[in-house]
C-alpha cells in the first residue's frame, strides 16, 4: 500500500511541475513575441527549447500531456 501512496505523490508532484512549466513556457513565448531578431530573440528561443524538453520529461514521468500537444494531435 505504501508503494502506491509514493507513486501517487510522485504523479501529483509531476502534475504540479508540469503546470508550472506550462505557465512559464506561455510567459516566455509571450515575451519572445514582443522582440524582433537579435540576441534577446535567440536567448528566449533557446530557453523555450530547454523548457519544452524539461516539460516532456515531466510528462513522461507523470503521464501528463501538455495541452498544446493535445490540441495538435486532436486537430489531425
Amino acid at each position: 500500500m505504501r508503494g502506491f501512496a509514493i507513486e501517487s505523490e510522485i504523479r501529483h508532484s509531476c502534475h504540479v511541475h508540469a503546470r508550472l512549466l506550462d505557465a512559464f513556457i506561455a510567459l516566455t513565448q509571450a515575451e519572445l513575441n514582443r522582440h524582433g531578431p537579435g540576441f534577446i530573440e535567440e536567448s528566449l528561443s533557446e530557453l523555450l527549447e530547454a523548457l519544452h524538453n524539461e516539460r516532456k520529461a515531466f510528462g513522461a514521468i507523470g503521464g501528463v500531456i501538455p495541452a498544446s500537444l493535445v490540441l495538435v494531435e486532436n486537430a489531425a
